[in-house]
């Protein structure tokens, strides 16, 4: 898997970009696959191009499911098991904070839970968990980036971007739960 990590504050994130998007079948409902010219850049559950335009301000958004389907389908094939093996680029857009939280998710295997607390000692700061936490509900590439299997440190399954119910089903067809 190849990971291109840009630096840059969310305020920024769209400025100059195109993103092609497409919407398309995923085991749990809909994915909204977004990409930029080096690769995957947002991936959104059971949304529309409302919620891109959101998070990607000042892009220019052009909707092309053509373009978008190889990635789609490949991200569904490889779920829950293999995405470490997604053949397109993974392109993430954040603060250095964010980058290094997003790429020590990237280390979480299919099935396995750890909280927020683990991730910041395992980035060298044990003392940010709410850090953390606000740089794991900024991910960009859910699913294929597994937020969804960091939880809080009583175990419990809250604050995920795309409904605790849909955190629930992917965890259950990742067989954590």
């Amino acid at each position: 898997m190849k990971v291109i990590a840009k630096p840059l504050p969310k305020a920024a994130r769209g400025r100059g970009l195109t993103l092609v998007w497409g919407v398309h079948p995923f085991p749990t409902g809909k994915i909204l696959v977004a990409l930029s010219a080096e690769g995957l850049c947002w991936l959104g559950i059971n949304c529309g191009r409302d919620r891109l335009a959101k998070e990607w301000p000042g892009a220019q958004l052009v909707e092309d499911e053509k373009v978008t389907a190889k990635a789609a389908k490949e991200i569904a094939k490889l779920w829950p098991g293999n995405m470490d093996k997604i053949s397109v680029p993974l392109v993430l857009y954040g603060t250095p904070f964010q980058l290094k939280v997003w790429k020590e998710l990237l280390k979480i295997k299919p099935g396995k839970l750890v909280t927020y607390g683990d991730i910041a000692k395992k980035i060298g700061k044990p003392a940010a968990v709410r850090a953390v936490g606000s740089a794991v509900g900024r991910n960009t590439l859910s699913i294929v980036v597994p937020c969804h299997r960091v939880v809080n440190k009583d175990g419990g399954i809250v604050n995920y971007g795309w409904g605790p119910a849909m955190k629930k089903s992917l965890l259950k067809g990742e067989g954590a739960i």
